[in-house]
């Protein structure tokens, strides 16, 4: 026999997607005087990675093919990056850097084109999607006062007792971090945290969350926070 139920039994619902982020504008990805600064990795697989860096302008934008080319040599060359690719197989390299303005919309990348930095080791390399993260910090607290740098391509050599980072290691990617600010303001960039605009909304709680306009903010000491390696899925194997 049928079952039956009555109507006015049924409620509506309205289906809410948890995952989806209220404040972001898909409408406006502009930031006014700031520059995306793209380090592109070449792993054995063939699969890149990329670190996606800011940079506060003065004045128009005034990229060029010259300003890639040095930030690539800069942050591929010296003590601190031979320290670094004594971590990485010579199978990975730091193959190109791209500039794109943000000051304007749907801008093209310009790309540096000398020859990419690989990595020294002789270790066999670690998966694509294990990466030692360093922490960007600004003077304001707060997830929208910090930032990270993924860095890709280690070899076992950088594999520590207890599946941590190396101590060598650790103190090598920190202080290769510490030459980014100055190659990049070497090219007139500021290293920033960028902030694309943000929609007011209210919370599922009912907390109000104010528009938050464009812009960033500088980057004040780049450091390794602990030994962990973490993981970029992203960049793994397709």
């Amino acid at each position: 026999m049928p079952r039956i139920i009555a109507l006015e039994n049924f409620q509506q619902f309205l289906a809410i997607n948890l995952t989806a982020d209220p404040g972001y504008d898909a409408g406006n990805r502009v930031i006014p005087s700031c520059a995306e600064i793209r380090l592109v990795w070449l792993q054995e697989s063939g699969v890149v990675a990329h670190n996606v860096l800011h940079g506060r302008y003065s004045g128009p934008f005034a990229g060029t093919q010259t300003q890639a080319n040095a930030i690539l040599t800069g942050l591929g060359t010296g003590a601190q990056w031979t320290a670094m690719a004594a971590f990485m197989p010579t199978q990975t390299a730091l193959g190109f850097v791209q500039i794109r303005d943000l000051g304007a919309a749907d801008q093209p990348y310009i790309s540096s084109n000398g020859a990419a930095h690989a990595g020294t080791s002789v270790s066999a390399g670690l998966p694509n999607e294990v990466a030692a993260c360093l922490t960007l910090r600004t003077a304001f607290t707060g997830p929208a006062g910090r930032g990270r740098i993924y860095v890709p391509g280690f070899a076992t050599n950088a594999m520590g007792a207890g599946n941590v980072i190396a101590a060598a290691a650790v103190t090598a990617i920190g202080n290769w971090g510490s030459i980014i600010a100055g190659i990049l303001n070497a090219q007139g960039y500021l290293f920033s945290v960028a902030h694309f605009h943000r929609i007011a909304y209210t919370g599922v709680g009912g907390a109000q969350h104010p528009e938050r306009p464009a812009g960033t903010v500088p980057v004040q000491t780049v450091e390794m926070r602990d030994n962990h390696w973490d993981t970029q899925r992203r960049r793994g194997l397709k």
